[in-house]
């Protein structure tokens, strides 16, 4: 059995050979695994997804998350901060601490009209708001499906699954809720703004969850049959039950509903970090397929998961992220076995890291999760 299989099993609480193994890895660390330089795959939107899937090649991963990449023009400055260029002008620096995001020189430079910012609007950020009221809500454009195809990402999807061998890839739908506005209010005004302004809220992701369904029915057309729906905000340490309840849960359920109906053979799971246990009833009423990434710094194990949920649903995740550089191999396998022993003793379960593995993560640590996990059989 491969690991597209095991993990396609697992989602559809069916049976498989042993426990699948998929920790979240970002390109940083790709790029590391892999030595590649960062600036390479910001510039190649098919490097970007390249050199994750040769990274879980050599950690031994079931199944790994691709990104869409827009292609930048970079370059190191005297200081060694990356910048992009355009038109041989520097427009902004890039966050190599975090997400690779371009913190713009010039603000308002952002145009939330443009489909193509808006397709990959988490790597440009700006100072200002990108939105203030209900027309601007209106000025947001929703990117067709047919869009990411026009910019070639279905041939590289199609060409990273012909060369997996046998890995599941993982598509990417996006966050269509409090993520995704706050790429548009910041932070802290995003989170008063459930409270003083609740129909900008409403607007704004209502624009998120067509753009999600969007980006879901392209990644199901280029092949994929594993999507991901990503809120990372939307956590109780973060919103209360009752804010997620009004703002996040229909959302999730619309994308859910729709991308289902789209092809009934696709699964879906969320990427909600942090502590999500007072929502599991919530999150498994949405539609969702399985449940990630059990978050330990939550404040919640992989045990409190599977109390809150049916004994065969599907759960990912488990692993404390921080095992991945402070714990030995041996250490960390016993953790691994707990989580497993926890959530998926008698089966519906990927074992995973509870969010992002840091980029100073070791493969050989990665690589001792994977034995374990293949040691543990159904």
């Amino acid at each position: 059995m491969n690991g597209f299989n095991r993990i396609y099993n697992i989602l559809s609480k069916e049976k498989t050979d042993c426990v699948p193994f998929m920790p979240k890895i970002w390109v940083k660390l790709a790029c590391g695994i892999t030595k590649t330089p960062l600036e390479e795959i910001l510039s190649d939107s098919y490097r970007a997804m390249e050199v994750i899937l040769e990274a879980g090649k050599i950690c031994n991963l079931d199944g790994v998350r691709i990104f869409r990449f827009p292609e930048r023009d970079v370059k190191f400055d005297d200081n060694g901060d990356l910048l992009e260029i355009v038109h041989d002008s520097p427009i902004g620096k890039i966050d190599l601490l975090g997400g690779l995001s371009t913190y713009l020189y010039k603000d308002n430079s952002i145009n939330i009209e443009d489909e193509h910012t808006i397709a990959f609007l988490q790597f440009w950020k700006q100072k200002s708001p990108l939105a203030y009221d209900l027309k601007d809500a209106k000025r947001i454009s929703v990117p067709d499906k047919t869009y990411y195809k026009e910019l070639g990402f279905d041939s590289h999807i199609q060409q990273i699954m012909k060369n997996s061998d046998g890995m599941a890839i993982v598509g990417n739908c996006g966050s269509p809720t409090l993520s995704f506005y706050s790429y548009f209010r910041g932070g802290a005004s995003a989170l008063m703004d459930f409270y003083d302004k609740p129909e900008l809220v409403h607007a704004i992701m209502d624009k998120g969850v067509e753009i999600a369904i969007e980006k879901g029915k392209f990644c199901i057309d280029s092949g994929l049959k594993i999507l991901r729906l990503n809120d990372s905000t939307a956590n109780m340490n973060v919103i209360s039950p009752d804010i997620f309840r009004e703002f996040i849960k229909p959302r999730f359920k619309v994308v859910c509903d729709e991308l289902h109906k789209y092809d009934p053979q696709v699964r879906i799971y969320c990427h909600n970090c942090g502590n999500i246990l007072p929502v599991m009833a919530d999150l498994v009423e949405t539609g969702l397929d399985c449940i990630a990434p059990l978050d330990p710094l939550g404040g919640f194990t992989c045990a409190d998961a599977r109390k809150s949920v049916a004994p065969n649903y599907p759960l990912m995740g488990g692993i404390d992220t921080l095992s991945f550089i402070n714990s030995t191999n041996e250490e960390i396998s016993t953790e691994a076995l707990q989580c497993i022993n926890d959530a998926g003793k008698n089966g519906g379960f990927i074992l995973g890291s509870g969010c992002v593995l840091p980029p100073e993560s070791n493969p050989d640590t990665i690589k001792a999760v994977s034995k374990t996990a293949r040691s543990y059989l159904y």
